[in-house]
């Protein structure tokens, strides 16, 4: 019995040792930003008409939440999408009252999470979108799923589809540990820990402040960004990335084994934009270019066949609703090069500007 009871309590050491890992990690890196809205801070700076620098753990969905809690009024304009549209606000648009809400990777979930946020805040949607639109956008195997993180962001996706859809979102896939408990979810520990060994140590850093460096990356206050530097302009080293990026089919998202638009994809997407419409909203549909030198791959080698089809879908359905469509996927269509881009498909700010004027 003795020996029993030894081992029971050896059990329950090692079991409150794990368990203290398990709550220790998930508390001290909050990858998604579940626990400690460390955001705030930043949100608050930005709408106050500061640049602030970007922390090195940024959760950009995350963030939109602080956004939407520190946002005083709905913009009369907002751009929503993925960081193909980060460039799009008041210095490229000309517009004053404009915020970009776009995050990296934006797939069709966000979008209805984006719009989701503006309904619950404010009851109402803004009266001008823009929306950025990238053609995994209608790929069914796309395997975004960051907008599951957060049950908050979550929620707002799943609330504002079934409020124009009439259906529910959460049947689509599992939701991973976004309805957990954040803390002694171990579906959390496991993303911290990748999070963790993929970062490193400034996973552990936050506390965005004010910047004062134009070199560093920044969130500027309509929601737009700054890259670093070396990003930000043109260079041969920036060329050469550019080139070594843009050296086959674009797999971004899997894009590359893309065929053809989803039937029921591209039935929500409309059914979104319908409601958009019934409510008031006048629509711009952007379109990012891929850069120069990887056109020759999409298209002249066809190494991603859903390109083409994406595009003529977008057109096709904004020409049916008389909606304003800019921009093209070939940055050839456009007159740009690859001396435009930061990356295989991020323009740098001024080819930006160069599509919207």
């Amino acid at each position: 019995m003795k020996k029993i009871g030894i081992f029971l309590l050896e059990i329950i050491i090692y079991a409150g040792i794990i368990f203290s890992i398990l709550l220790g990690v998930n508390y001290s890196v909050d990858a998604a930003s579940v626990i400690k809205p460390e955001y705030n801070k930043m949100a608050s700076l930005a709408l106050s008409g500061n640049a602030v620098v970007q922390p090195e753990n940024y959760n950009e969905r995350a963030y939109q939440l602080s956004v939407m809690a520190n946002m005083k009024k709905m913009p009369d304009t907002v751009v929503i999408g993925s960081s193909r549209g980060m460039f799009l606000g008041k210095d490229i648009t000309g517009i004053d009252d404009i915020y970009n809400n776009c995050v990296s990777g934006a797939c069709l979930e966000d979008y209805y999470a984006l719009f989701g946020l503006y309904d619950g805040k404010f009851g109402a949607m803004p009266s001008n979108v823009i929306l950025e639109v990238s053609p995994w956008v209608f790929w069914i195997e796309n395997p975004e799923a960051r907008w599951k993180e957060n049950p908050e962001y979550y929620n707002a996706a799943c609330e504002f589809y079934q409020k124009v859809n009439g259906e529910s979102l959460g049947d689509k896939a599992e939701i991973g540990f976004s309805t957990e408990n954040p803390y002694t979810s171990l579906a959390y520990f496991q993303y911290n820990m990748e999070v963790w060994y993929n970062e490193g140590s400034k996973v552990f850093e936050e506390n965005a402040k004010v910047s004062t460096d134009e070199s560093e990356a920044a969130e500027y206050p309509d929601g737009t960004i700054r890259y670093a530097s070396s990003s930000e302009h043109y260079s041969e080293e920036r060329l050469k990335n550019v080139k070594d990026t843009s050296s086959g089919p674009c797999y971004y998202q899997n894009s590359d084994q893309m065929e053809e638009v989803d039937a029921n994809l591209a039935l929500h997407f409309e059914n979104l934009i319908d409601y958009l419409q019934g409510q008031g909203v006048e629509l711009t549909i952007y379109i990012a270019p891929f850069s120069e030198t990887q056109c020759q791959y999409i298209y002249d080698q066809n190494t991603n066949p859903g390109f083409a089809p994406a595009e003529e879908y977008l057109r096709s359905f904004c020409e049916s609703r008389n909606i304003k469509i800019i921009g093209d996927y070939d940055a050839r269509s456009l007159g740009l090069t690859d001396k435009d881009f930061v990356d295989f498909m991020h323009l740098d700010k001024e080819g930006t500007r160069k599509i919207w004027e």
